[in-house]
Parts: structure tokens; C-alpha cells; sequence
């Protein structure tokens, strides 16, 4: 029998088809939470979107506090790394370049994705009823703030900047804005572009204001 030569077929160990189970629950958690809100979607849904059952649920997460929460840290990953990854590839480009940059990759990546508006409220909302959840919510969010201040300390010391304000307080203002000016933007599709302007507006103000050169 011929068999074809190609690339290698990764081989699925149980710790990798775990990995692929939980991500394929995550994102469908996602789609439903967003379409259904957290106390209208059913384990049931999200098993049957993923392509699995309720028991692979209760397998890789405890409750369906801890598959929102997954979510969670699911776009706050996503959203640091798309960033980081923008950053490394800009070195030695203008002040203007990177706030185009930064606005356009911000209208990439939150303003196209149609379940992130409704999952920002559908967070918080949670987090104002529940203060179990509140309270979990609050530590991923400071975790992903720590790291926007790391990444901006980085920066500032890439290009010679001094900055005028802590970089965790400056990572506090870019997190609050870029994400009300995302809900607002889904909240009103039709004036999306003008959202974009704001945004792009907003990280000049930014970088003109924060930082000087020693």
C-alpha cells in the first residue's frame, strides 16, 4: 500500500486533545454567552456547539462560573499577545506610526469580533451580581493590567522615553478607554468608524502626553 509523504501529522497525546477540547468549549462558551448571557446559556448548548457533551464540560472546568472565566483569560491572552507581537515588529518606527498602528490593530481585533461587546457587559454584569465571581474577575483583569504595565515599562526603556505617570496607572487608563470605546463601538455599528477616529485620537493624546525624552 503507497502511502503519500507529506507534513508529519501531529500526534494527538492525551495532554494535547485535552488542550483542543478545552479550547473548542471555550470558544463556543464564548459564542453562547454572548448570544444567550450567562444565566441564559445552557451547559447543554455549549457542549453541542463545541461538538462534544455536558460531561466534557465537568471534565475540564468546574462550573460555568469557571468556563466564563475562561473566556476571560481566553480574549485578555489573545488580545496582550496580538500587542506584544505588534510592538516587537516596530522597532525603530515614528511616534505616528505606532499610534496608527495601535488604533488599527485595537479596530482588528475588538471592534470585528461581533461577541466581545456583549461579553464585556455580560462580565461585568456578573461581576456586580456575584461576588465570588466579582472577585476572581478582578484577579485576572489585575493580572492582565500587570502585564500591559510591563509591556509599556519595556517599551519606555526601548526608546529612551521617561514617563510622567506610573506605567500601571497608565495601564489602568489604556485598558478602561480602549474597552468602553469597544462597547460603544459595538453598541453602535453604525458609527463604528467614528469609534476608530476616537481610539486613534485617544493614543495620540497618549503619547504626546505621558512620556518626554530624557
Amino acid at each position: 500500500m503507497r502511502h503519500d509523504v507529506g507534513m508529519p501529522v501531529e500526534r494527538l497525546t492525551p495532554e494535547r486533545r485535552r488542550e483542543l477540547t478545552r479550547s473548542a468549549l471555550v470558544e463556543a462558551a464564548a459564542d453562547v454567552f454572548a448570544r444567550r448571557g450567562f444565566e441564559g446559556a445552557s451547559l447543554e448548548e455549549i457542549a453541542e456547539t463545541a461538538g462534544f457533551t455536558r460531561g466534557a464540560i465537568y471534565s475540564n472546568f468546574g462550573s460555568k462560573e469557571d468556563l466564563l472565566l475562561s473566556v476571560v483569560e481566553r480574549y485578555n491572552t489573545t488580545l496582550f499577545s496580538a500587542y506584544s507581537d505588534s510592538l516587537d515588529q516596530e522597532t525603530g518606527a515614528t511616534t505616528e506610526e505606532r499610534t496608527v498602528s495601535a488604533a488599527t490593530l485595537w479596530r482588528d481585533l475588538i471592534r470585528r469580533d461581533p461577541n466581545l461587546a456583549a461579553l464585556n457587559l455580560e462580565f461585568r454584569l456578573r461581576a456586580l451580581r456575584d461576588p465570588a465571581f466579582r472577585s476572581r474577575l478582578l484577579e485576572l483583569q489585575n493580572e492582565h493590567v500587570g502585564r500591559i504595565a510591563d509591556l509599556i515599562e519595556r517599551e519606555a526603556k526601548k526608546y529612551g522615553l521617561v514617563l510622567k505617570v506610573r506605567p500601571l496607572d497608565l495601564a489602568e487608563i489604556l485598558n478602561a478607554a480602549t474597552v468602553g470605546l469597544g462597547e460603544l463601538a459595538g453598541m453602535d455599528p453604525e458609527h463604528a468608524a467614528r469609534y476608530d477616529e476616537l481610539v486613534q485620537m485617544f493614543f495620540r493624546l497618549i503619547e504626546s502626553s505621558i512620556a518626554e525624552s530624557p
